[in-house]
């Protein structure tokens, strides 16, 4: 069964933004972001479904989700919906390389928010089953793939053991 329209051979896409919000938005969430409710959540990868990948959750509004989606559409000049959006708090992660990729999700960004910056903060992208593309934690940084990537935290690796917030949000490409 194909899980979507992207080719699992396709080499991967990575594009890197900085500042991706603009200041007075960064700096609104930068101060609240640690104050959020959040909520243990669970996602099952593989087809095995022994592999967990375990991180904790809190809501977006629908504002947030829409200047993300309208800034990736421009980025990409596609047009999306959102179908996963949310703010994410890690602390330590057990390496998990997976991929995120479904008929839901053919785009994946990820913006970084607050954390102590650090090489060993941010997420690992892996081709061939080998570390590819290492991307270090900087605040209001944004990592925008495609979903066919095996990618994962790469906090297991640092000895700084500090949370990491950040705002994860999936995409499903919209066909005119």
């Amino acid at each position: 069964m194909k899980e979507s329209n992207i080719s699992l051979n396709e080499p991967f896409d990575i594009i890197i933004k900085d500042n991706f919000l603009d200041d007075k938005l960064f700096n609104d969430l930068h101060k609240k972001i640690s104050h959020f409710n959040f909520y243990p959540e669970l996602t099952v990868l593989g087809p095995d479904k022994e592999k967990k990948h375990s991180w904790f959750a809190a809501s977006v509004s629908k504002e947030i989700k829409e200047i993300i989606k309208n800034k990736c559409e421009k980025i990409l000049r596609k047009k999306f919906k959102v179908t996963v959006c949310t703010y994410t708090l890690l602390a330590i992660a057990k390496p998990l390389a997976h991929r995120d990729l479904s008929k839901d999700c053919q785009y994946q960004i990820i913006i970084y928010i607050k954390g102590n910056t650090n090489l060993n903060k941010g997420t690992g992208f892996y081709f061939n089953n080998e570390l590819n593309t290492h991307i270090g934690f900087n605040e209001n940084r944004a990592i925008l793939w495609r979903s066919n990537a095996y990618h994962t935290p790469l906090n297991w690796s640092s000895d700084d053991k500090s949370k990491r917030y950040s705002i994860i949000c999936q995409l499903k490409e919209i066909k005119d």
